[in-house]
């Protein structure tokens, strides 16, 4: 296939998808800049059919489709072998486009494209690189599978031709690369990270070449002494990270090389006062560590342990790889000689060729390199400890989120709590990366120095960090095949030194660094048990809340370190891989194939400890609540003091206080304990329950806990498997008791209410704990969290390291043998490791990785856990069996507890069973706080436990509905019944309103609303529950009536969001349905009964009002049930009694309800209703009888205005009030109108905002189903109805009205036409269509002409042709009788009052506006939207219910022959129309009409004369004619004008162009001329005249300006079109005005950058000749515009021939100057010869001069050879002497710009520019910018 002319195509229209502006940019703002024609992309209607995204990802998806196209088109149309190579034409384009596109890469030139093109070269980087790794696998499996390698070549024959030459590849990495530099310091950070990877993937390409330029770049940002650079740093050293392990993996000389100076220079970046050059820095070590370690000695580099295994290649381990030595097929591209020799073609100032001798050198690796890495990078790991304690100490407070429920921060924004959390992240990891690496010698000094700075420095704000830097230098380490910690070893002594003796904040900032010390330090911790033991319990008897916080986070890490398993932090150590050629290299991909890796696994000793810790810990504290509370009970009493309550004994009645700090502090500790330990915590009850634990051993993490319970002692291993049960049965009891203690409202004996007399419901800080652990108890089996954060983290790492030329090069290879068959067994895919296996991970990602997989294990625990206990345990759980129960004091409870503690705890299931109703109690708290907290963790208990919402769903709805008396306490929810008797002292029923909104709030998780959905039974009662709601708000205090609204809407709102049709497959789910429908209709029969207000109290009054708010709010909610429920079976299933009744109770609503929102879902109901009647059914006999009825047709077209919005432009402009939900409700009943449609199916689309086409669907079909009797009746009572509304005097409603009449108009035309025979269709018009038309059209405003324009499209909409007769000869007729026309005057000059006679007036005048609208809307429906040979729309058949008799022709010969012989010639007439919007109007017509003789012209059935030659011969003519009137004249040119418009913005392009807009374009320029004196008198004849002209000559100036840049000639045979331009141009550039000649050299410039890639060499040629001509006009304004058009035809032109060109005008440049000596004046040339050559000197000089200033600003951030040659010629004539000041000015101008774009970055300028230029050339470029000053 011939991908050429698609290519230039889209490389043309680069305007749309990279939205790069076409034609540069002018000095001269006087011509206009158009901006681009609406995207003519598919209508968002039709994109729901086909769920596309958003128009970020189509515009994205689009420019990877387009840039994928290009990469395939490299290398195409490749010439015949040449020596030397040239390129193919394909690559020449892209090489083409990548060179014009530069400018807009520099980080200076920003605006819409800047995105787009960073896009774009991410894209394009990434295809290269995939293609490259193609041909790169063909190579792989040539070697070894030639059979597969042959076949695939065989089937897919473009294989053959997947590399890229040499030479081509060299080509496009030489353009590339700058780009990427460009993108890379982009001021848009996503440009930015996109240059970023491009950088990478064109590295992985030719490493060789493409890594050193960047490196030194890096390097020079890095100086401290370049100040002008240092911006630039953190988007070197982001870059500079992923250039990393490529340059090491080939030529590690390249980087190690370097590597000193790097880390000496990149030290600053660990800079407490620029975060993110900081994040970068580490991220930079982090990277560089993955891959080189700290060792001492070069012999000390760590080998690989897969040494010995190498040689098997058997996948029994599960991995495989795919490739063999696949790292060789890939130097192999960019080592071959062809490559070599086109790099030494290419400028020196490539920077392919910035590679000094020592990077072209050998690849191997010596020792002394590596001895100096080693010794650069053991010097540098002690000075970056310096650094990291410096940032520590400059360390201020960290931002945390506040402790209100919104989460924001306390002090500075969430955005800032988000970059310190990623900071912290970034710092933890950079340190244990970078300890980890360390060899023993060096680890040892880092070691002595945290220990240095522990013991020397407090610094409170920096704990976090510091207990990270503590981690680290702690963390467990694998020597001599075991495990220990030195750095706990040393840490320790320093950490718990002491307490006593220091001051709180050094006990804090100690206690934070021994937490991170032992938090992987592995068996290291047993060893230190008594110094651990002692620093816990002495931050546990603390008295301060901060030291006892912080003891906590000491057990937790320490339980966690103990019990849970982690891979060995030292195994991430990067080591010497071997090659296929059997040396060690640098930068290979860890492989998990013979390479064990060590993890830390909790053992014996480390149990035991964990446990004694629990013991101490948890179990004493929980025994201390037991003994406090057990022998108490609660009567009533106030609280004491903020910590105390008073408590009494039951016994003894004598009162004794109690710190409540006693167990929130207990709660506190359980709760850091079980974040240590979860994961070691068993489901079981003791030893003996070993054996039914079988059922749950096949969750892989359970299976492993329970091998290690059992290999402790018997004391330890029963203590550990009881402590899950006895925490759960703990926190049961004290649920239990708050569900006591706020089961109803207290009062003292005053009478004042007090809530919160509770012992422990009264403090929110336990309550909120105890949902908290709850919450982990229910779902959490390991003290691992965030896992699918970290896995997230991980990716974004994988991906900055991802070798894409290998893992596509593997890819490709795997799966061609998946293809093949050849890849696996058939049942297990095995893993792709290492190199081979396409993965360039370091070992820190790939222990990462596994680490991950196992948290992954430990998380899918908490879910397959309770399935597996519901299936052991499930059918024989009691309810009665559960331990929760709410009638327990606090002291019963406890009781219980005890008891339960001393023998067996429940089962499992049980236990958490009662923990859910726990978090039901909290939900009901009194507390705000405490309810939002247990509401947040409820829906995510339901996702482990889900199976338990189905059986509470009964008693939540009971509860809303005041159902549950003797429901008290059931699953933890209070009796709402008896709690709405019960008042507060002020009478109020506060304590309801609380627990109702935990009850919503539970009723609105997802789990409880699929469960409500599930079965008709639930849906049923929901319904009578959420229907009952108004009595229950009518109980509430005034304050809370809002809020419940709110929340009874959350409980809707997810139900009528996720509702859906439920088939009723069993009689008694019928039953059920019917039985709902007869609820929902016996509320919307009763009658609303409001009482008077009088003799009512205030709180009465309210209290009735609430009550009427909240009936009407409960009959919409029924009324869209019954919308929602009714389905077609429906109609068929219930009874004929149950139908009826609906559809009366349809019709009262619409009768009763005028104007209410009740109405509007009425409207939805009948909709729905009508779609489901057949026209034989006894419910259209119903329908039929109310139709009959004028009464109800007002009432049925009433209801259609109020289905509108509000007009908000009336009235202060504000929108209606609604209730919360309400606006929904409508929304969704207006989906029932009318069905989904099509319409219009065309590209123009609605016009109108008001007209709602869902209405004329209803009236289509209601009229449809009642018959043609019937419907003649009814529609004569619509239509006299609408006649009404467009009459309808002015008021809010007026504008809905007048749209309903149209609506009525559309549906009972569509109906009408349908229902009658043919035969008698033009009756139908004439009796009844048109004299509603006569009527209302006159009356209408103008500003309602768009709903009819949109009624008439409806209502003729795939219509037989022969329909639509009477219409069009009644439009004809019309404008024929009306229609404004020219009178016959002979002079030029008319009178002031003929000028502006308008004898038709403005009424007229409009009338005629409305008629040529109405007229567009016939024209634009007899087009054929399709192909020329279907005579019908192909979707006609689909939006049809029944078949037409269509005749065979698309359109009808009456029609069109009245339209072409009797209306084209009226609006040929009246092109010169006085009235604006006429004009407008008459423009579309034409248009129209033009296209529909284009689409019948196709077709072959068009006859008569051509409106193409009529419509030019009228507009071309124009200035032939002397008798017609100025203003005519000019009224007729703006017609032309809008015609033009017209072709652009509606056409296709391609025949409106040709035919039309090329025709008129000569028209176009003439309209620039100036044809009123300026000098002559002004009197108010030469003001108007001279105001319309000037008006014409705006208008056409940017017709002129779209047709340049929007009018896109890239369609088939573009090129005749082209030089037909070219032609019209070159006249205009000749014409004698400069106005003229101006406009021509601005159309070139944007006409040349909207077809750069279609131009032959003549078009170029012609162009070129156009403007070298233009440049020498003697006015400045052409001059200048010229010289704009040239810069972008040079911009596009090769290099060579513009090198060419250049030499040729520097002769005459050089020729040109004026010679006088100094001193002399202006010579004035005496003779005519003398003149004659001085003009053409002056001519010459501003030619050569413009021409070489553009030539020089065509690359404004490049600088080619012809450049300094340029700039050398061009500076002589910056001289007084040597140039006019015209010239001179230009001169210095492209100067400036020259040195502002070149000179401005220094390093490009020093090592790039500058060596372009001779010592002479930058001499005269100095005295040209350079700035005069005094010792000149």
């Amino acid at each position: 296939y011939d991908w050429g002319p698609l290519r230039r195509r889209l490389l043309t229209h680069c305007q749309y998808w990279l939205q790069i502006p076409i034609g540069g940019s002018s000095m001269d703002k006087s011509f206009p800049r158009a901006s681009p024609p609406r995207a003519r992309s598919c209508p968002a209607r039709l994109k729901t059919f086909v769920g596309s995204g958003g128009s970020y990802e189509e515009g994205m998806d689009f420019v990877a489709k387009v840039v994928k196209l290009l990469v395939v088109n490299i290398g195409a149309d490749d010439p015949a072998i040449s020596d030397p190579p040239i390129l193919s034409q394909g690559t020449s384009d892209i090489l083409r486009f990548l060179s014009f596109v530069t400018p807009y890469f520099n980080p200076s030139n920003t605006g819409a494209w800047t995105f787009t093109l960073g896009a774009f070269l991410h894209y394009f980087c990434y295809e290269l690189a995939r293609r490259v790794s193609t041909s790169c696998s063909l190579a792989v499996m040539k070697t070894t599978n030639t059979a597969l390698a042959t076949a695939l070549c065989q089937a897919e024959p473009c294989m053959n031709s997947m590399s890229i030459t040499p030479h081509e590849l060299a080509a496009l990495l030489d353009s590339l690369l700058p780009l990427c530099q460009q993108a890379l310091y982009s001021k848009n950070g996503y440009v930015g990270r996109a240059g970023e990877a491009a950088i990478a993937y064109l590295a992985q390409i030719d490493p060789i070449h493409v890594t050193p330029p960047f490196l030194d770049l890096v390097t020079n940002a890095l100086d401290v002494s370049a100040v002008n650079l240092s911006h630039q740093a953190p988007s070197a050293l982001s870059a500079l990270a992923r250039l990393v392990q490529t340059a090491l993996r080939r030529k590690p000389s390249i980087l190690l090389r370097r590597l000193p100076t790097i880390l000496q220079l990149s030290l600053a970046g660990i800079d407490s006062n620029d975060q993110n050059k900081c994040i970068r820095t580490l991220i930079f070590y982090r990277s560089l560590t993955s891959w080189i370690p700290i060792v001492a000695n070069a012999s000390d580099w760590p080998k690989s342990r897969s040494v010995e295994s190498e040689t098997s290649n058997t996948n029994a381990d599960g991995t495989v790889s795919v490739g063999a030595d696949t790292m060789k097929y890939l130097s192999a591209v960019t080592a071959s000689e062809e490559y070599l020799a086109a790099l030494r073609e290419l400028p020196e100032t490539s920077l392919l060729r910035q590679c000094d001798a020592f990077d072209n050198g050998e690849l191997g690796l010596s020792d002394l390199l590596l001895e100096e890495t080693a010794a650069a990078m053991g010097d540098w790991v002690l000075a970056f400890l310096d650094r990291i304690y410096d940032l520590l100490r400059h360390t201020g407070e960290r931002e945390k989120k506040g402790k209100t429920g919104s989460g924001v921060a306390n002090r500075h924004s969430s955005n800032d709590v988000q970059q310190a959390r990623n900071f912290s992240r970034v710092l933890k990891e950079s340190l244990i990366q970078i300890f980890a690496v360390m060899d023993e010698k060096t680890h040892e000094m880092a070691v002595l120095s945290v220990s240095r700075f522990l013991e020397e420095e407090t610094l409170p704000s920096a704990g976090k960090d510091a207990a990270a830097l503590c981690q680290a230098a702690a963390a467990a380490r694998f020597i001599d095949n075991k495990s220990y910690s030195p750095g706990l070893d040393a840490l320790i002594p320093i950490l718990v030194d002491d307490f006593n003796g220091h001051s709180n904040k050094t006990i804090i900032y100690r206690l934070r660094c021994l937490s991170g010390a032992v938090r992987s330090a592995g068996n290291g911790v047993v060893n230190h048990r008594i110094e651990i033991s002692q620093a816990i319990d002495f931050a546990l008897s603390s008295g301060d809340k901060t030291v006892f916080k912080t003891g906590c986070k000491v057990l937790r890490h320490t339980l966690s370190s103990l019990c849970e398993s982690y891979p060995l932090s030292s195994e991430c150590i990067p080591r010497q891989e071997l090659d296929g050629n059997g040396d060690y290299v640098l930068g290979k991909s860890g492989s998990l194939k013979g390479n064990p890796i060590h993890w830390h696994s909790p053992m014996k000793e480390e149990l035991e400890f964990a446990s004694d810790l629990l013991r101490i810990h948890v179990m004493t504290r929980i025994n201390i609540v037991c003994d406090t509370y057990a022998n108490v009970g609660f009567l009533e009493g106030s609280l004491d003091g903020e910590d105390s309550i008073v408590m009494v004994d039951s016994n003894v009645s004598e009162l004794k206080s109690v710190d409540i700090m006693i167990l929130r502090k207990c709660l506190r500790v359980l709760r850091y304990s079980l974040r240590g330990c979860a994961g070691l915590l068993l489901d079981l009850q003791n030893a003996e329950s070993v054996g039914s634990f079988a059922g749950i051993s096949s969750v892989p993490h359970e299976q492993a806990m329970l091998r290690l319970l059992l290999g402790v002692s018997d004391d330890t291993s029963n203590f550990l498997m009881k402590m899950r049960g006895i925490m759960c049965s703990f926190l049961v009891s004290l649920s239990s008791a708050i569900a006591w203690e706020t089961a109803e409202m207290v009062s003292d004996p005053d009478g004042r209410e007090n809530q919160r007399s509770g012992l422990i419901s009264s403090d929110p800080k336990v309550c909120k704990e105890l949902s908290t652990i709850m919450t982990m108890l229910l779902t959490r089996r390991s003290a691992a969290f965030r896992c699918q954060e970290r896995a997230s983290v991980w990716k974004a790492q994988k991906q900055n390291v991802t070798d894409v030329v290998t893992l596509n090069t593997v890819d490709h290879v795997a799966v061609t043998l998946q293809r093949a068959s050849q890849y696996g067994d058939g049942t297990n895919v095995p893993y792709k490791d290492g190199e081979d296996g396409g993965k360039t991970m370091p070992w820190r990602l790939l222990i990462a990785r596994l680490e991950i997989f196992y948290e992954s294990i430990e998380r899918n625990a908490s879910f397959e856990v309770p399935r597996q206990l519901r299936r052991l345990e499930g059918h024989s759980l009691e309810s009665s069996s559960k331990p929760f129960d709410s009638e327990l004091n606090m002291s019963a409870s406890l009781q219980q507890f005890v008891q339960i503690a001393k023998t067996t705890p429940p089962s499992a299931l049980h236990l958490y069973e009662s923990l859910i109703d726990g978090l039901f109690v909290l939900c009901c708290h009194p507390n705000t706080q405490v309810r939002s907290s247990a509401i947040g963790v409820i829906d995510y208990a339901f996702t482990r436990y889900g199976w338990l919402v189905r059986s509470r769903i009964p008693r939540l709805l009971s509860a809303i509905s005041l159902d549950d008396a003797n429901m008290k306490g059931k699953y933890g929810i209070p009796s709402c019944s008896q709690l709405s008797v019960q008042t507060d002292s002020q009478g109020k029923r506060k304590r309801l309103a609380e627990a109702l909104k935990g009850v919503c709030s539970i009723l609105a998780a997802p789990r409880a609303m699929r469960d409500i959905l599930w079965s008709e039974r639930s849906r049923l009662a929901y319904v009578k529950t959420i229907c009952s709601t108004h009595k229950l708000i009518s109980i509430l205090p005034v304050e809370e009536m809002q809020k419940m609204v709110q929340y009874f809407q959350t409980i809707f709102s997810p139900f009528r969001s996720k509702i859906f049709s439920l088939p009723r497959v069993t009689d008694n789910d019928q039953h059920l349905h019917e039985e709902c429908l007869v609820f929902l209709l016996d509320i919307l029969s009763a009658e609303v009964v409001s009482g008077s207000t009088q003799n009512k109290t205030d709180e009465e009054s309210e209290l009735s009002k609430a009550s009427g708010e909240s009936h009407w709010r409960k009959r919409l909610l029924v009324a869209w049930f019954l919308c929602n429920f009714i389905d077609e079976n429906d109609m068929i299933m219930i009874d004929e009694t149950l139908r009826h009744r609906i559809w009366i109770i349809c019709f009262d609503l619409l009768e009763k309800e005028m104007g209410q929102p009740l109405q509007r879902v009425a409207v939805g109901l009948l909709g729905r209703l009508v779609s489901y009647v057949d026209t034989e059914s006894v419910d259209a006999k119903w329908l039929r009888a109310m139709l009959e009825k004028e009464s109800f047709c007002r009432v049925f077209g009433q209801a259609l205005v109020f289905d509108h919005r509000a007009d908000t432009s009336i009235g202060g402009g504000h929108g209606a009030q609604w209730s919360a939900g309400v606006e929904d409700i409508l929304r969704d009943s207006a989906r029932f109108v009318g069905p989904k449609t099509l319409f219009p199916f065309k590209r123009t689309s609605q016009n109108s905002g008001t007209f709602k086409s869902t209405h004329a669907q209803l009236l289509e079909q209601v009229i449809c189903v009642i018959g043609l009797d019937v419907a003649a009746k009814a529609t004569r009572h619509l239509l006299v109805f609408a006649v009404e509304m467009a009459e309808a005097p002015p008021s809010e409603d007026q504008r809905n009205q007048q749209g309903t009449s149209a609506e009525i108009f559309a549906g009972v035309c569509k109906a009408l036409v349908k229902l009658t025979p043919s035969q008698n269709e033009a009756d139908i018009w004439e009796t009844a269509l048109i004299p509603f038309l006569e009527d209302v059209i006159p009356k209408l405003p103008i500003s309602m002409a768009s709903a009819f324009f949109d009624a008439i499209r409806y209502g003729i909409q795939s219509m037989s042709p022969s329909s639509v007769d009477p219409i069009v000869s009644w439009m004809v007729a019309n404008i024929d009788s009306s229609l404004w026309r020219p009178t016959e005057v002979n002079s030029l000059e008319l009178s002031k009052d003929s000028e502006n006679d308008t004898s038709a007036g403005s009424d007229g005048f409009a009338n005629q506006s409305k008629h040529l609208y109405l007229a567009t809307a016939v024209i634009i429906e007899m087009e054929n939207p399709n192909d020329e040979n279907s005579q019908l729309p192909w979707f006609a058949a689909f939006l049809q219910e029944s078949a037409l008799d269509f005749e065979t022709n698309i359109h009808s010969p009456a029609s069109w022959e009245l339209i072409r012989d009797k209306l084209l010639p009226q609006l040929i007439a009246s092109v010169g129309h006085p009235y604006e919007t006429c004009r407008d109007h008459i423009a579309g017509c034409l248009f129209r009409i033009w296209r529909c003789n284009e689409r019948f012209s196709s077709s072959g059935v068009a006859e008569g004369d051509d409106p193409t030659a009529l419509i030019l011969q009228k507009f071309t003519s124009l200035d032939e004619n002397p008798d017609m009137p100025f203003k005519e004249r000019y009224n007729s040119l703006i017609t032309a004008r809008k015609l033009i418009s017209f072709c652009i913005h509606l056409g296709d392009a391609q025949k409106e162009f040709s035919r039309l807009v090329i025709p008129l374009l000569p028209v176009a320029f003439e309209a620039l001329r100036i044809t009123v004196d300026e000098g002559s008198g002004i009197d108010e004849v030469d003001a108007a005249r001279r105001s319309l002209e000037a008006e014409v000559v705006k208008g056409f100036r940017y017709s002129i300006a779209e047709v340049s840049s929007s009018s896109v000639m890239s369609y088939p045979g573009e090129g005749n079109d082209i030089s037909r331009v070219l032609d019209v141009v070159e006249l205009a550039s000749n014409n004698e005005f400069w106005q003229v000649r101006q406009a021509a050299a601005h159309f070139l410039r944007c006409f040349q950058g909207s077809h750069k890639y279609l131009f032959d060499d003549k078009h170029s040629d012609t162009m070129t000749k156009i403007v070298s001509s233009l440049l020498s006009d003697e006015r400045r304004e052409v001059s200048s515009a010229a010289m704009s058009a040239l810069t972008g035809i040079l911009a596009a032109t090769p290099q060579d021939r513009v090198d060419v060109l250049v030499t040729k005008y520097v002769a005459i440049a050089n020729r040109s100057r004026q010679k006088r000596k100094k001193g002399e004046g202006n010579v004035v040339p005496q003779t005519d010869e003398a003149i004659s050559k001085e003009k053409k000197r002056a001519r010459n000089q501003q030619t050569s001069v413009f021409f070489l200033c553009a030539a020089i600003l065509a690359q404004p951030y490049e600088t080619p050879l012809y450049v300094p040659v340029a700039l050398a010629a061009i500076s002589k004539h910056s001289f007084e002497r040597s140039a006019p000041l015209g010239v001179r000015d230009t001169v210095k101008k492209c100067c400036g710009e020259f040195k502002k774009t070149h000179q401005a970055d220094a390093y490009s300028w020093t090592h790039i520019h500058r060596k372009v230029f001779s010592q002479e050339q930058l001499e005269a470029l100095e005295d040209v910018v350079s700035s005069p000053h005094y010792y000149a």
